[in-house]
């Protein structure tokens, strides 16, 4: 009964009205946003783009704190296991005042680690070299490449030797 009863067609989702809506106001959406970040950067005088003075101002304070970074080593606070991001260990133990990592920053120790974190991990910051930041990361590459041949790494025996502090991970 009924079963050789027209159906209404049942309209496929494609022809659906209103489909690309949501599409279409997350596109206006995402050009009102573009648009207002570009006047904050870009100017137009006499024709001719510029930046902005804010926004000059920011290339100029990015540019002055590449003059002033900090190539750092966490170093061990306590003689416990640390972890470590190197094949076959995921903890490493480390003895007080040997390296866990080498890094480098723009951000000093207070703008790259929280206190809780130092506290957490059993490290403290040491600055070895301050500098532009391309010194920096230059003194970084020279400490980790010369790790395999720090006295504390050539104290251990042959098979607990690292290529790289227990959290620096060793790039091929």
């Amino acid at each position: 009964m009924g079963a050789n009863a027209p159906r209404p067609p049942i309209p496929s989702p494609d022809s659906r009205p209103g489909r690309f809506l949501p599409y279409i106001l997350a596109g206006i959406a995402v050009l009102i946003v573009c648009a207002l970040q570009w006047s904050d950067v870009i100017e137009y005088i006499n024709g001719e783009p510029h930046l902005t003075a804010k926004h000059q101002k920011q290339l100029q304070k990015k540019m002055e704190e590449l003059d002033e970074g900090e190539q750092y080593a966490l170093v061990a606070t306590t003689n416990r296991m640390y972890p470590c991001v190197h094949n076959g260990h995921s903890l490493y133990f480390l003895r007080v005042g040997e390296v866990w990592k080498y890094g480098t920053t723009i951000k000093g120790q207070r703008g790259r680690y929280s206190s809780q974190f130092f506290e957490d991990n059993a490290v403290s910051y040491i600055v070895e070299f301050r500098g532009t930041m391309g010194e920096c990361l230059k003194q970084e590459q020279i400490k980790l490449f010369s790790y395999p041949i720090l006295p504390e790494n050539l104290a251990r025996p042959q098979e607990m030797r690292l290529l790289r502090p227990p959290n620096n991970p060793v790039y091929k």
